[in-house]
This record gives structure tokens, sequence and C-alpha cells, in this order.
């Protein structure tokens, strides 16, 4: 699949979060609509004739539940969401086992700042792991030339990098292989993706189109199976070729 039909395929696995039987003057479904309104989640309520399940959460998808929890977990995690704050990139750690299969299907409009903010933090666990791969498309290189020093450091802990975007000024000089590649698929995405170093608990991506001027819409995720799709993507696409035409002498 192209990088354009990964972001689709997920976007397409909805999602839904149905609250049973809670108290209609409670503002929970409204706050947990806000808290997840970047997710690729359709949250809904439901009202059974005995009453019965009272104040519970199921999380399922067209093929199976996925998720069952109180409401009352659910009001613990908003309690420590700061104003104006979503489910990425916040610490909630306690709360993985209600968030994780959320939070691999996290959809969102960014603009640069907050894609930079995500790349970050995809950077930093790299950094941490001191080893392993790391994808970088930055859409044009001179965006990844304002990046240097950040692909550079990680270089020396022992990352290996490659970078990729359209050739619009000459490549940076970093110690890592730098993709100068001419096409619409680099030229229109952002991408940070982390093979983990071995650990699929370290993998990690971010992947997004832009879809106007500086606004760019896609997801985050920390499932190993995604990053591997866009891994192989990669791989099939871009690195093959090059050792092709290395070994060609072209």
């Amino acid at each position: 699949m192209t990088l354009a039909q990964i972001v689709e395929a997920i976007h397409d696995h909805e999602k839904e979060l149905t609250l049973f039987n809670c108290d209609p003057d409670d503002p929970v479904a409204d706050e947990l609509a806000a808290y997840f309104r970047t997710q690729n989640v359709r949250l809904r309520t439901e009202t059974t004739s005995s009453g019965r399940p009272t104040g519970v959460a199921v999380l399922s998808d067209r093929d199976r539940v996925r998720s069952i929890v109180s409401v009352s977990t659910l009001k613990e995690l908003l309690d420590g969401v700061p104003p104006g704050a979503d489910a990425v990139g916040i610490a909630d750690g306690e709360y993985e086992p209600i968030l994780e299969h959320l939070k691999e299907t996290t959809f969102t409009s960014y603009d640069t700042e907050q894609m930079l903010y995500a790349s970050r933090e995809i950077e930093d666990r790299a950094r941490r792991v001191r080893g392993g791969t790391i994808h970088a498309g930055f859409q044009r290189l001179s965006l990844l030339a304002e990046q240097r020093s950040i692909y550079a450091d990680l270089a020396a802990r022992g990352v290996e990098v490659h970078a990729y975007g359209v050739p619009d000024t000459p490549p940076p000089d970093i110690d890592g292989a730098v993709h100068a590649i001419e096409n619409d698929e680099i030229a229109e995405t952002w991408f940070v993706v982390f093979d983990g170093g071995g650990e699929d608990i370290q993998k990690s991506a971010l992947l997004a189109e832009e879809c106007a001027e500086g606004s760019f819409y896609g997801f985050w995720t920390y499932d190993a199976t995604i990053v591997d799709s866009i891994l192989e993507h990669l791989e099939a696409t871009y690195l093959s070729a090059d050792r092709t035409q290395t070994q060609s002498g072209t």
C-alpha cells in the first residue's frame, strides 16, 4: 500500500464508544466527545429497557468488542487532562488498557508546529533506545535541513537515519542516507517512523498528508503492525530502488 492508502485504510477502521445507561444530566458524554474529537471514534449513548448495565462504556469496531470499562474510570481520565488537550501525547500510562485501542488510530488536523511536536516525541524515543532505524520525510529537503542537528545527533547515538524529501536544495550533510525523491507521495506526506530497535513496544510512527497549505491530516501510532506496514512500503519503494541503482552503477 502507498502511504496515502495506509492513511485511508486506518481512517476507514472506525471505532465506536458506547456509554450505557448514564445519567442524562451527566456531562460525561459531551466531555468524552471533546476529549476524543481528534480520533477516529464515534461516541453514542444507549439506554436499555432494564437499565442495565449502569455506567458502562464499551469500545468496539466492526470485528469485535475491544474494551469494556466503567464510565467512572473514564471520568478519572478526563480529570487529568489539561484544558484544550486531547489524547495524543498526554502522560496516560495508567489508563493504557483503555486507550491502547484508541491511540493507535488517532486522526487529527495538524499545523506545522504540531507536526514538529509529534515528530520530536518519536525522535526522542529513538534517542533513548540508541539503536534501530528512523525514517523521516519532511516533504522538501530544505525543511529537512532545518532539522539537521536533530538527525545528526540521532546518528551519533547509533540510530540509522533515512531522510526523504523533494530536492529543492542540495541534500543536507548528515551521517545517514538522504533520499532525494521527485514524486507526489514524498511532496505531500510528512512522516517519522521508528522501527523500535528490535523491540515492538518501542515502534512508533507519525504519518500525515498535507490537505491544505501548512495543514496536515493523519495519525500517530504505537501499533507495531501499522508501523511495519509503513516500513515495508518505504523499503520496497525507495530503499530497494536505491540499492538497485547503486549496484548497477547508475
